[in-house]
């Protein structure tokens, strides 16, 4: 009796036991599934603003006051998360911005000059920064790169150094939702993000890759 009994119950010893580590592993960050089909795009000032796209080509710095949550993926592959605040457009010198929140920063973003990206005009921990591209607008091509000679102002002096942005997933499908973009960010002294924009809900996914923090 008692061997047919162990007999029996093996068998689901067995899976319990195999299942126990799967169960225990934590889920990986969300993936963006890359549409290999698009090409070129058209991208949106909505695109980072989360609000819903105009039916137009066109670059309007339209009102948003919203509080969105993302992940915030580490190198080591640690997952955190927090919020954005995003507030605007207000007047800055000569620019119409976006005041941006997030947990490490208070910044204003504006179109830069040719208007192929919106960056930094002013961050706290920095100061003043001229023609930085941080978010890619306008027309876009897959695996395509720009690059922007940026000069960032502080107490301490002016500081030069080039920056780029590249297209990794022009369009790709995440959690569900299709025609989200993946690009990366870096800067020549060797600084490195990648960052997901959802329609309807802006940044959703930022990858910290090298430095930074």
């Amino acid at each position: 009796m008692l061997s047919r009994f162990f007999s029996s119950i093996l068998p689901v010893a067995l899976l319990v036991f195999a299942g126990g580590p799967a169960l225990a592993q934590t889920a990986g960050a969300p993936v963006c599934v890359h549409d290999d089909t698009v090409k070129e795009r058209f991208i949106p000032v909505e695109m980072l603003t989360g609000n819903l796209p105009m039916q137009t080509d066109q670059l309007v710095m339209a009102p948003v006051d919203r509080v969105y949550p993302f992940v915030d993926e580490l190198p080591n592959g640690t997952l955190g998360g927090g919020d954005v605040t995003l507030k605007g457009p207000v007047a800055w010198e000569s620019h119409q911005a976006y005041q941006r929140k997030v947990p490490r920063a208070n910044e204003l973003y504006a179109l830069t000059p040719d208007k192929t990206a919106l960056g930094r005009v002013h961050d706290d921990r920095v100061g003043t920064i001229s023609n930085e591209g941080k978010f890619p607008v306008g027309q876009w091509a897959q695996g395509q790169k720009r690059s922007y000679s940026t000069i960032y102002y502080s107490t301490r002096g002016e500081r030069r150094e080039s920056t780029t942005l590249e297209i990794e997933k022009l369009s790709c499908v995440y959690e569900g939702t299709p025609g989200a973009m993946q690009y990366g960010w870096k800067t020549a002294s060797g600084t490195s993000y990648g960052y997901i924009y959802v329609p309807g809900k802006g940044l959703t996914h930022v990858m910290t890759r090298v430095g930074g923090r």
